[in-house]
């Protein structure tokens, strides 16, 4: 399994229906999903593709994400697929960063050693280094900005626990719990996106 993948998308998906909703809040920019996203891209494509309650988003950070889609679709679909594909990538990453901004706010912290320990069972897995340096990049990171997605993965992770634990108690099992955790990410991710400015220029 492409570990650093998921690892890097683990965060992102965990909005699930949510890439193909709109960006909401009050200050949601009109460029955004009211528009097809199959429209071409803005050329040249600006640095900045978003902002999460004045958060930059840089397309840098979803690039790594789309060309995962990307590289999954047959050649010749690449160039006409683009355009939504890198907007359901911002639209996730938007996501993610509702979540973090979320997660921070409550004061939740990563336990640094389900960090660690999630960083040396990536490495693991490519023992070489030139190995693990082309993965790296194939990526879009390097083992710095790896240990800080691993960090804001779990950090997310926890916030969500917190969440689910409030909402069905201690007593539901572990079926229950996995049954349920959708609704409840996806019900704190819509109240999020209500109340945020995100403003998107893509």
């Amino acid at each position: 399994m492409p570990v650093v993948r998921a690892a890097f998308a683990a965060v992102l998906l965990l909005a699930l229906a949510g890439c193909s909703r709109p960006a909401g809040g009050p200050a949601a920019s009109p460029s955004g999903a009211a528009l097809d996203p199959a429209r071409p891209l803005p050329s040249p494509v600006p640095e900045v593709v978003a902002r999460v309650n004045g958060q930059p988003v840089r397309i840098q950070q979803i690039l790594p994400l789309a060309k995962t889609e990307l590289d999954r679709l047959p050649n010749d679909e690449r160039d006409a697929k683009k355009p939504e594909v890198v907007r359901r990538a911002l639209q996730q990453y938007v996501d993610r960063e509702l979540l973090l901004q979320e997660a921070l706010a409550r004061g939740v912290q990563a336990d640094s050693r389900e960090v660690d320990w999630a960083y040396d069972q990536l490495r693991r897995e490519h023992p070489d280094d030139r190995a693990w340096a082309d993965f790296l990049a194939r990526q879009g990171l390097d083992a710095q900005s790896l240990r800080a997605e691993l960090r804001v993965q779990r950090t997310v992770a926890a916030m969500l626990d917190q969440e689910l634990e409030k909402t069905l108690g201690g007593e539901a099992d572990e079926t229950v719990r996995q049954q349920k955790q959708a609704q409840v990410q996806e019900a704190l991710l819509a109240r999020l996106r209500a109340k945020a400015r995100i403003e998107l220029f893509l």
